[in-house]
């Protein structure tokens, strides 16, 4: 009985250090999706920069743009 016991922690140790490995990987490859779109959203907001915007066009929306007779 004893011994049943041993095996069923190991087991149970074995499929949580498995999941935990899983879980790991799926953090990883958000932090690498995170990091492409900071950049993206960097390279965008400098081109936007380089084309005649300003920090002031980049906080309009598109009721900003409405025309006036709405």
């Amino acid at each position: 009985m004893f011994e049943r016991r041993i095996i069923a922690l190991e087991e149970r140790l074995a499929f949580q250090e498995n999941e935990l490995e899983k879980l790991n990987r799926v953090v990883a490859d958000q932090q690498l999706e995170l990091d492409a779109a900071g950049k993206e959203l960097r390279d965008l907001r400098a081109r936007v920069r380089a084309a005649g915007g300003t920090e002031e066009s980049e906080r309009r929306t598109l009721e900003d743009d409405r025309p006036p007779h709405y």
